[in-house]
């Protein structure tokens, strides 16, 4: 919740305003995070790690949303691609610890080819930097 009186004098009220601000532009950017194609290719318990693929049938923009409940930075994370090619990231929680946030470090994804599985299937993964407690959006270009 938004203290809107205290947008003056409470910085994380102003870096939680712009985070929100943020997330409603990038929904409106991105319809498929509104559409119907939803896959959930990875959980990881352990690490507490949930990759959501979406997309909107027909148009070719997917995305790939990477949410942590970790409490700590995962570096060299790998998480797979549903398609090759290049993904962008669009959006990342981590930036607004203290907006900006100086430590945060915009990452575009690593594409490493993996061999193929029994079913002929290509696999594709990204090593990338999971944000403690955070929240990771990637475009397919």
């Amino acid at each position: 919740m938004i203290w809107w009186d205290g947008l003056s004098v409470d910085r994380s009220m102003r870096d939680f305003l712009r985070f929100t601000q943020d997330l409603i532009h990038l929904r409106r950017r991105y319809p498929a995070l509104c559409g119907e194609g939803i896959r959930v290719p990875q959980v990881h318990n352990y690490d507490r790690i949930i990759v959501v693929h979406r997309w909107l049938e027909g148009e070719g923009r997917d995305l790939l949303v990477v949410a942590s409940l970790n409490e700590t930075t995962l570096d060299g994370y790998p998480v797979d691609l549903p398609w090759p090619g290049r993904w962008q990231e669009v959006f990342n929680s981590d930036l607004y610890d203290h907006f900006p946030n100086p430590g945060w470090l915009a990452m575009a994804a690593r594409y490493l080819p993996m061999t193929l599985p029994a079913n002929n299937t290509p696999i594709y993964t990204a090593r990338i930097r999971i944000p403690a407690n955070g929240a990771l959006v990637f475009a397919r270009e």
